[in-house]
């Protein structure tokens, strides 16, 4: 197998759930993708002293073909201490102004600040914009405004950052395929030391990859190490409608079964359902899970024991359908 021909081809045998196939043809890197859209029929502070942080590497081989791949570090605090949420954003005062908004002429949020206390602990919410005292940010629950919270600041992982560490990738030839929540797909191309987008030629290597979220990788065979922080607080994940919702646990140093890592609560019951798919690089699939709401089914709606193939393997991940936008709150693999 050459690097100009990926298949990858999202199959799916769900109950009450539909397939739609969306096949896209790329004129260097021929990525074919077989798109589920699923369709159900059902329904100021200051920083405070903070213990230091869990740090290490993770390496993952992928070969010839395509793979999932969910990243599970994170980068380092910016900032960790409390702060005033307003309806608009978050007080603080450990920045300039500007220090933490967009890159000028990029698409993409920089950083994003986690709450990292309370009910809505693991919840993020990107930067837009930051004053002095202030960083901006849109989708604040109502019943957050006026409190004060513990929060952390953090740069996004990237695209640029998943090839720091990398062997094998082959320019404009190795591609990776983003998934986003209104249900379209973002493909990207290596390009020497960054990514460009569909057209070759524009700039796409601060593509943002969401904590607990991955993408497919289509390579003739590449590895990568993983640096980073081990995330000690909970990540929440969203899990959208109509989309490819690739995600996977950030812990990068255990293989975890499916029934470990908190995502029965997360589902719909006897409805939204999960299908892991083989690590070889041809993209079947491996299994099917449901959930009766506190724990996983398999694909029959029958409570099962795990073997060695229902754990979710290192650094790779899980392609989850849901009927409506629901999220999944992975508790730290720091926590006992």
């Amino acid at each position: 197998m050459t690097g100009k021909n990926f298949p990858l081809i999202l199959n799916e045998t769900w109950f009450r759930l539909s397939l739609v196939k969306e096949i896209m043809n790329m004129k260097k890197l021929n990525v074919t993708l077989a798109i589920l859209v699923a369709a159900v029929m059902a329904g100021n502070a200051q920083p405070t002293t903070a213990s230091s942080p869990v740090v290490g590497y993770s390496k993952i081989s992928c070969p010839s073909g395509t793979v999932i791949v969910v990243p599970t570090f994170v980068k380092s605090d910016l900032y960790a201490g409390s702060s005033v949420i307003a309806a608009d954003g978050f007080g603080c005062t450990a920045f300039s102004t500007g220090a933490r908004s967009p890159n000028s002429g990029s698409s993409y949020p920089k950083s994003y600040v986690e709450i990292t206390s309370g009910a809505f602990e693991g919840y993020t919410f990107d930067i837009i914009s930051n004053t002095a005292t202030k960083l901006s940010a849109a989708g604040i629950p109502a019943n957050l405004v006026g409190q004060t919270v513990t929060i952390a600041v953090r740069d996004h992982l990237t695209l640029d950052d998943f090839v720091s560490g990398q062997t094998g990738l082959v320019d404009y030839d190795s591609g990776v395929s983003i998934y986003n929540p209104n249900g379209t797909t973002s493909v990207r191309y290596f390009a020497t030391t960054t990514w460009v987008a569909e057209d070759y030629s524009t700039p796409a290597g601060d593509t943002v990859i969401y904590p607990g979220s991955g993408f497919t990788l289509s390579s003739a065979g590449a590895s990568f190490t993983f640096t980073g922080v081990v995330k000690a607080t909970k990540t929440v994940i969203p899990l959208y409608t109509g989309a490819v919702n690739i995600v996977g646990p950030l812990n990068p140093s255990n293989s975890n079964f499916i029934t470990q890592i908190g995502i029965a609560s997360g589902l719909e019951p006897y409805d939204d359902g999960i299908n892991s798919f083989s690590t070889n690089g041809q993209m079947s699939i491996v299994s099917t899970y449901y959930s009766d709401g506190t724990d996983i089914l398999n694909g029959g709606y029958s409570t099962f024991v795990p073997t060695n193939s229902d754990k979710v393997p290192l650094n790779q991940g899980f392609v989850v359908t849901v009927s409506r936008n629901r999220n999944w709150t992975y508790n730290s693999p720091l926590t006992p």
